[in-house]
């Protein structure tokens, strides 16, 4: 009872001191380093039953100067199972006096555009006062309306960097019939109650007080660094179909009944599947030519429409149209290989670089894309669908390296896709050139790429369009006044896919001319280019995302008549992070330098950042280093 009564305390404090919004109320401990303020921000989530959630929010936020405009935006998605209604927004000046009201009319309601989707019903609903007179506060209220629990709304307190936290809250009050399970981090940083009052439970969590944060360079993922609270319902609806969260396992029976049905692939399709296979000898061979056939006859676009942002397109739609979304297209892919004899698996997984870890003990759905994974023997052969390009088996950044959710047959797995090697990721480049007494260069280049080196290349070549590529080419290196020609580049599709470059270039002035004198700095291309300062207040552990290892061998032919009057030391050096080494020879009228270099992907604490900030430093320092040559 006593924690009970001092949380109904604090939330009487907390309504008493949003009457007032001046901003002279804020404490100058939260204030540092901070553009904006948020002064009181709570969400009030009522779950009704299996189908229906009521979310009440209600929030002020302080602009402290310009850079903090951005926050004082309202801005709120909605579609046909996640209703919005009761916006209501007010502005206030710096003393809390009263300046507009929100009008209804002036709110923005447009489409949303994601720049890769055919159709989605999802709508956004936005509205900035454009007020510039600093500082100012905003006050927004809105009400949300869900008729479904397969997702619920989830809590980040900290908005983003240099915004500082005054109080925020997130309450779920729910029938204490049923039973929410919910997953905190960083729960050290919050508040926690539970209280139980004729017959309805609540939670509630309470941040008060944050400084403003600061990012780090190499910190790691914000749900590692950052408070956060999410909740599932351990039996969930989601528009006709019930399905269940008590575990991974049950969570895929859910998706297979989603599924379900949609794996009939046309006869013509069966026909196509028997000609391309039945012929060939063994089970990889076949897992190649039908996800080419994919490749070749889809195409990947977006289409969510209500339960369809989860449920695939069937086969024949696809077949039909010759597009579908990752869900669609992987189900297709599925359905060829069963159709051949190949057994592979449905997966859920979330992609890009800020993906949600799976966490053992919380099963929940908060995944962004499909892939398929076929059983080889001791190794899985992976297949992005949504790529017309990409090379079979072949896991780039976008889906490496994490956990995923298979579906079996008999519910959901959880499993690990690929990770490369530094070995597996390589840059070896060779450079012939020569300078002439003006300091102009031309350079014959030759690079081999493999494994996730490929990346940036590898979409050059599937642009296809030669102004692109050589646009990029003309833009992409950190040199004077350049141009390259004769640009070649070849892609050999494997496991570990390989593309070889090759280019001249030319380039005015890359070595500077001073009297007898000329100033060359011979790491052409590969050059460490961040400098990193010292960093006492270091508070995250250092997260480096890439194995790698690149290697260099550049010979540069120097003018008749010249002689070398300095040349840089060798250098080598061997860290924690990766390993380098840089050498500098002079033989027969020609410079040699001999690159090497290894990244290593792999959490360290941050008291090695001192650590760090000396390995890339000495990398600066020597690939920018100079040879100067002398006018005999």
């Amino acid at each position: 009872m006593k924690l009970i009564l001092l949380f109904s305390l604090f939330f009487l404090c907390i309504q008493n001191n949003a009457q007032s919004l001046d901003v002279h109320l804020i404490p100058d401990s939260i204030t540092a380093n901070a553009n904006a303020v948020v002064r009181y921000d709570n969400t009030i989530v009522t779950i009704d039953n299996e189908s229906k959630v009521v979310v009440h929010h209600n929030y002020a936020i302080t602009v402290l100067n310009q850079k903090g405009n951005d926050y004082a935006v309202y801005l709120n998605t909605y579609d046909q199972m996640n209703m919005l209604r009761d916006i209501s927004g007010t502005l206030f000046d710096a003393s809390g006096k009263k300046l507009k009201s929100m009008k209804k009319k002036d709110i923005d309601d447009v489409p949303v555009n994601d720049n890769m989707s055919l159709v989605l019903d999802d709508r956004r609903k936005s509205y900035d006062f454009f007020y510039r007179s600093y500082p100012y506060t905003v006050v927004y209220n809105n009400e949300e309306i869900h008729t479904q629990t397969f997702q619920l709304p989830n809590w980040q307190p900290l908005a983003g960097s240099n915004i500082s936290v005054e109080q925020s809250s997130f309450s779920v009050t729910f029938p204490s019939e049923l039973y929410v399970n919910y997953k905190v981090l960083q729960k050290e940083m919050l508040h926690f109650d539970s209280v139980i009052v004729n017959n309805t439970k609540t939670y509630t969590w309470l941040l008060n007080f944050k400084k403003a944060i600061h990012r780090e360079l190499f910190q790691p993922n914000v749900f590692q660094t950052d408070p956060f609270v999410f909740i599932t319902l351990p039996v969930f609806q989601l528009q006709n179909y019930t399905g269940s969260m008590q575990s991974w396992q049950s969570f895929g029976k859910f998706i297979n009944q989603l599924n379900a049905g949609h794996d009939m692939l046309p006869d013509n399709i069966k026909q196509q599947v028997h000609l391309l296979t039945d012929h060939l000898q063994n089970q990889q061979q076949k897992i190649v030519t039908l996800y080419q056939y994919l490749q070749k006859n889809t195409r990947y676009i977006n289409i969510a429409l209500g339960i369809g942002g989860w449920q695939p397109f069937d086969c024949k739609y696809v077949s039909d149209n010759k597009y579908g979304d990752c869900k669609a297209l992987s189900n297709f892919m599925v359905a060829l290989l069963k159709e051949a004899g190949i057994k592979a698996y449905y997966v859920l997984i979330s992609a890009t670089d800020r993906h949600l870890p799976i966490w053992k003990d919380f099963p929940c759905g908060y995944f962004n894309h499909a892939t398929v994974c076929v059983p080889d023997g001791q190794d899985s052969i992976w297949l992005e669908c949504t790529s017309s390009s990409v090379a079979p088996g072949f896991a780039s950044h976008f889906t490496d390296d994490r956990d995923a959710l298979l579906i079996t047959d008999s519910g959901g797995i959880v499993v690990h896709t690929p990770t490369y090697s530094m070995h597996d990721n390589q840059q070896n480049r060779v450079v012939h050139a020569t300078i002439d007494e003006r300091g102009n260069m031309q350079a014959q280049v030759h690079t081999l790429y493999t494994g996730q080196a490929i990346d940036d290349v590898h979409e050059l070549l599937n642009v296809g369009i030669p102004e692109k590529i050589q646009q990029y080419y003309n833009q992409n290196f950190n040199l004077p006044t350049y141009n390259v020609q004769h640009i070649q580049l070849e892609e050999q599709k494997s496991i570990i896919p390989v593309v070889k470059e090759s280019f001249e270039i030319i380039v005015n002035g890359f070595a500077a001319v001073m009297g007898k004198r000329l100033f060359i700095k011979p790491d052409i291309f590969n050059k460490w280019e961040l400098k990193l300062l010292p960093d006492e207040t270091r508070k995250y552990p250092i997260v480096l995302k890439e194995n790698f290892l690149h290697t260099d061998s550049i010979f540069i032919t120097i003018p008749t008549g010249y002689e070398i009057e300095s040349l840089p030391k060798p250098q080598s050096i061997h860290t924690i992070f990766g390993d380098y080494a840089i050498q500098f020879i002079y033989n027969n009228n020609e410079i040699e330098v001999i690159r090497y270099q290894t990244g290593i992907k792999q959490q360290f604490p941050a008291t090695d950042y001192e650590k760090l900030v000396d390995f890339y430093n000495v990398m600066y320092l020597n690939d920018h280093a100079q040879v100067v040559l002398k006018k005999i």
